[in-house]
């Protein structure tokens, strides 16, 4: 009955089938992230979870789209979408899954034998990764607490990994050091061999009962993983047997291609015979002084140089660094090949403001080609950029400023150009997101946000409580917002969103409105931008949006001279505006026909009235010379009377 009621109380299901109860919280069951009950109306008893979309995290929208079909001992999507919040009245994203069959291992951590290990934890988890890298994708979520088992005997299931970005909640000890140097929103998807490695520090993790390395901050772990090799630095606490060792520092090992990939860890019979011996780095036995930290090898001094941006150009410009490599590392051709970077850079005539991060991230890459994008302090991998993105626009503005930066100035370019990681190389899309950072139109980076995050919402505080993300989605919230709307409803903001979520005629719609700079025009293309945006997007009635419009258009019809037509036009201005079709409104205040007839008619009225006043006035001027006329006659009248008379009696005078 609950259920039902559930049910009934939704009026957007997910996938047409799921219910979000987000008065039931299932606070173990996202592997750190917010997940609420979801039922399912297609099957009564199944009980789903729902993990929550933060508004500043983009989901992993290719794993959406991919993982249609089930995998065993996996939570994958099930549906993914909108849906309005049980208590409240705002609107969240949900992901959809499977209930995860046990609580996490993480509650609580105990040892586990050698044998669960490879059986109920190796091998199943090896065979997702092997069906995740059939279809180039990882997973990159494996943590204590996002990995499930429901009893003794059973195998652990992988929890969801698919409603934020990739790695973003990972702890720093299990991510390689290359890539929990990153800030977290910037890890990217990686490649399989990243999930092996945090396996590697899992099944670690379950053989002692602890996690590695407990206690230590996140600097201190990725010193010590860069200094000692990760697998020295993760099991110097830890006894393991010969062969958990062997297999564990192959799956920790430093560079990717020595750690065996899914296939091969299925296989434990071939696992036990492979063992590769990674050639140890170069070490100095003269420390270099790097801001009162002491690094002694190549990569170490790369992570060095990034943790202090300003201070390595002063490192680099004085010869320290060439220096120490040449003399205390015994590398001259590393050597030669930094002062050639630095000599570039002290030749440039007028150095642009990226030159001396240019040349740090060079030389970063030069000290240890596996390093990540180093940029101003900031190390990110090129395939983040959406989540950077979005974590930028968020509550990070610096992430903002460095991802526009480094399309602007072509950097992601020049990084590729390096010996960079193979498979971590920038995209060629980075070119078409530096077209459209640069291209005519409105927003730039915020426009760039909302074409790589097609999921998340519109970021103008005023939709804060709504989701967003759709123009069908915009169009409904101008419908309920548009009666206490200002002058305007497209501001840049929503310009931008408009922009990058709407089809190519809308773009260059809104790309236009940005040169006109008559308010009047601007006021024109606005309505027939919103006109069209209705028309396409939501030809449903409008009564909202069309009352907004129509208070916009009031003015155009009292310039009409006709009275009874004006009056007329007002009370059929109203009844389209409760009819809600900003078209029908448009094609009243603008239609040319009547127009011209009004105008015609006022014209013809005036050379009428015109006629009727020379008339007036020509009859005016007769009537006074009439009257001049009548005023002569009649003297000459009287007089020829009087005369009359006067002679009249006189001949009677003389008859007598």
């Amino acid at each position: 009955m609950a259920d039902d009621s559930l049910l009934a109380l939704s009026n957007a299901l997910i996938a047409g089938r799921y219910a979000v109860d987000t008065t039931q919280v299932l606070p173990d069951a996202g592997g750190g992230l917010q997940a609420y009950l979801a039922r399912d109306r297609m099957a009564a008893d199944a009980r789903r979870v729902a993990l929550v979309v933060s508004r500043s995290a983009s989901p992993r929208i290719r794993h959406l789209q991919m993982l249609d079909e089930p995998i065993d001992n996996l939570m994958v999507p099930l549906g993914h979408g909108l849906a309005r919040l049980s208590v409240g009245n705002g609107e969240g994203y949900f992901v959809i899954c499977a209930s995860p069959p046990g609580p996490p291992v993480s509650a609580p951590l105990t040892p586990w034998p050698e044998k669960a290990l490879l059986d109920l934890v190796l091998r199943p988890v090896a065979t997702i990764l092997d069906v995740l890298q059939g279809r180039k994708l990882t997973h990159r979520a494996i943590r204590p607490n996002n990995v499930f088992h429901s009893g003794t005997g059973q195998p652990v299931t992988l929890g969801a990994a698919w409603a934020a970005p990739p790695a973003m909640h990972q702890p720093t000890v299990f991510e390689t050091p290359y890539n929990a140097m990153c800030h977290p929103a910037s890890r990217g998807d990686g490649s399989i061999t990243d999930d092996v490695y945090a396996l590697g520090v899992l099944l670690l993790t379950l053989s002692g009962g602890k996690i590695p390395m407990a206690g230590m901050d996140d600097a201190s772990i990725i010193r010590s993983k860069l200094d000692l090799g990760s697998f020295s630095a993760l099991a110097r606490d830890y006894t393991l047997s010969g062969f958990l060792a062997d297999l564990l520092r192959g799956m920790l090992a430093e560079d990717p291609d020595h750690r065996p990939l899914p296939g091969v860890l299925m296989d434990l019979a071939h696992t036990r015979g492979r063992r590769i011996a990674a050639r140890p780095g170069r070490r100095s036995q003269n420390a270099l002084m790097l801001n009162e930290v002491g690094v002694f090898d190549a990569r170490t001094l790369a992570w060095g140089l990034l943790n202090d941006d300003k201070k390595a150009i002063q490192f680099l410009r004085n010869g320290q660094v060439t220096q120490w490599l040449r003399r205390g590392l015994g590398d001259a051709s590393l050597a030669t090949q930094i002062e050639d970077l630095v000599r570039g850079r002290m030749a440039e005539t007028k150095p642009g403001s990226w030159s001396d991060p240019l040349l740090v991230m060079q030389t970063i890459n030069a000290l240890s080609p596996r390093m990540p994008l180093c940029w101003r302090g900031l190390a990110l991998w090129p395939d983040a950029l959406p989540s950077m993105l979005a974590e930028g626009i968020a509550s990070k503005a610096e992430l903002m400023a460095v991802a526009e930066e480094l399309l602007v100035a072509d950097i992601f370019s020049a990084w590729s150009a390096t010996d960079g990681p193979p498979g971590r190389i920038a995209a060629p899309e980075m070119v078409l997101h530096r077209q459209l950072l640069q291209s005519a139109g409105p927003g730039g980076p915020l426009r760039l946000f909302y074409a790589l995050n097609p999921l998340l919402p519109c970021r103008v505080p005023a939709m804060a409580a709504a989701w967003v993300a759709s123009i069908p989605d915009l169009m409904r919230f101008f419908e309920g917002s548009a009666e206490k709307a200002g002058d305007s409803l497209v501001d840049l903001h929503i310009a931008a969103f408009i922009a990058a979520r709407a089809d190519r005629k809308i773009e260059m719609q809104v790309n236009g409105l940005g040169g006109i700079k008559d308010v009047a025009s601007f006021r024109r293309a606005e309505l027939i931008l919103l006109r069209d945006m209705q028309t396409r997007y939501h030809p449903a009635p409008m009564p909202g949006l069309a009352k907004w419009v129509a208070a916009r258009l009031r003015p155009n019809l009292d310039r009409w001279r006709n009275k009874y037509r004006r009056e007329a036009l007002h009370l059929k201005l109203d009844a389209l505006a409760q009819a809600g079709s900003v078209a029908r409104l448009l094609e009243l205040a603008e239609d040319p026909g009547a127009r011209a007839m009004d105008v015609a008619g006022a014209i013809r009225a005036t050379h009428e009235l015109a006629t009727i006043d020379a008339e007036l006035v020509a009859i005016d001027g007769g009537d006074r010379v009439r009257f001049a006329n009548a005023e002569r006659f009649g003297q000459a009248i009287a007089g020829g009377l009087g005369l009359s008379a006067f002679i009249l009696m006189a001949m009677s005078v003389l008859m007598r």
